[in-house]
């Protein structure tokens, strides 16, 4: 009798593990966006599109703020990501209702945002940090000088999904191996800052990956925050997340006047609706503020961080000088209202009189906001 059992078996139980494993393989593959889109591809219908006058410099879309808050600084590529952080341009010209950055949401901190206009639909794009080489490491180095930012996150499109993908970390490319972009050179070329860097070296994120994601997977709207180890791809994402992880590498010393805390990238999928976009950015944002309120030592002596001074501050602090609470660094760093890097009887004194109207704690209050359910039918 022919035995055909085992063989049998094998196609039943096997095949399917085997499909299995390759779907796995090809989404890891294909998570990041790695591909170059034909210029002029059509734009999703929520694009809006402003003119970019050929004689603007970089100057131009650089407007200071007039406090001296440390400075947060996002960048956007293909929609969504552009247009989810357009409220965070300074620029008039290119953001009409209104720079939402300064002083974001009351949390200390004034955020910034940089990106190209796709007039003719996907491709380059116009502006700043066109989707080029060139252009991008030009835009980057200026800016980052300008702003000195102590945070980056730059944002670019995925595939046709709802993924919101914090990548690990980021991976320089031999030169040759990098996806031509538009406009010659197709390349990164010699005289590009990264060309200096070691081919196919790798930077880490330090964006609060977990933390992020947690409060995304809470918020309950439609994305699906996931991570990765290494962004491998070849193509501007990958090109822009590694000058942001190299940047931070660069200023990671807190002796550092230009001391950046965080910086990473993050892939965006273009099936969210505009207004799920907007959300997760904010919710990211957050998130961040909170990771950097945790290393910054914030003297406003707002000791309970309720966004408000009151006598209880001032007892707690005074509480800390005489030893009689333990406090949080975060409790610490709050109750040393002056700077100084002791607690004392004065703190205390001083914090008390803010909250009757006399602030004089060497750090303004960082009012704490309070995150109101949204109709989430919005945002589907």
């Amino acid at each position: 009798m022919k035995t055909t059992f085992f063989p049998d078996m094998i196609n039943v139980v096997m095949k399917p593990l085997l499909m299995v494993l390759v779907s796995i393989l090809l989404v890891a593959v294909v998570s990041a966006q790695v591909i170059r889109e034909p210029e002029g591809a059509s734009l999703p219908g929520y694009v809006e599109v402003y003119d970019v006058s050929p004689g603007r410099s970089m100057d131009d879309y650089y407007q200071p703020a007039d406090d001296d808050l440390p400075i947060i600084m996002l960048t956007g590529y293909w929609p969504p990501t552009n247009e989810m952080i357009r409220r965070f341009s300074a620029d008039p010209d290119h953001n009409p209702d209104g720079w939402v950055g300064d002083n974001w949401e009351g949390r200390g901190y004034n955020v910034y945002a940089y990106f190209p206009e796709f007039p003719g639909g996907l491709g380059q794009g116009e502006g700043n940090f066109k989707v080029d080489y060139q252009d991008t490491s030009a835009d980057w180095w200026y800016y980052v000088g300008e702003l000195e930012p102590i945070a980056i996150i730059c944002f670019g499109r995925a595939f046709n999904n709802h993924k919101w993908e914090l990548e690990g970390g980021a991976r320089n490319q031999q030169m040759n191996n990098w996806i031509d972009d538009y406009t010659a050179p197709f390349k990164p070329n010699f005289g590009l800052p990264i060309v200096e860097e070691p081919p196919d070296f790798d930077r880490f994120s330090t964006l609060p990956i977990q933390e992020t994601m947690d409060a995304l997977t809470a918020a309950g709207i439609l994305v699906e925050p996931i991570t990765s180890t290494l962004d491998s791809s070849a193509f501007l994402c990958n090109f822009i997340g590694y000058h942001a992880c190299w940047y931070h590498d660069l200023h990671a010393d807190p002796m550092d006047p230009a001391w950046n805390i965080s910086a990473g990238h993050i892939h965006v999928g273009y099936a969210m609706s505009l207004d799920t976009a907007i959300w997760a950015t904010e919710i990211t944002l957050r998130s961040l503020t909170d990771h950097l309120d945790g290393v910054i030592c914030i003297n406003d002596g707002d000791v309970n961080n309720d966004g408000y001074l009151t006598a209880a501050d001032a007892q707690t602090a005074f509480g800390i000088a005489l030893g009689s609470h333990a406090p949080t660094p975060l409790e610490e760093c709050a109750a040393d209202c002056n700077g100084d890097g002791f607690v004392t009887a004065a703190d205390a004194q001083t914090i008390f009189m803010g909250a009757l109207g006399q602030p004089d704690c060497i750090d303004p209050l960082r009012k704490t906001y309070r995150v109101y359910p949204k109709n989430s039918s919005l945002y589907l």
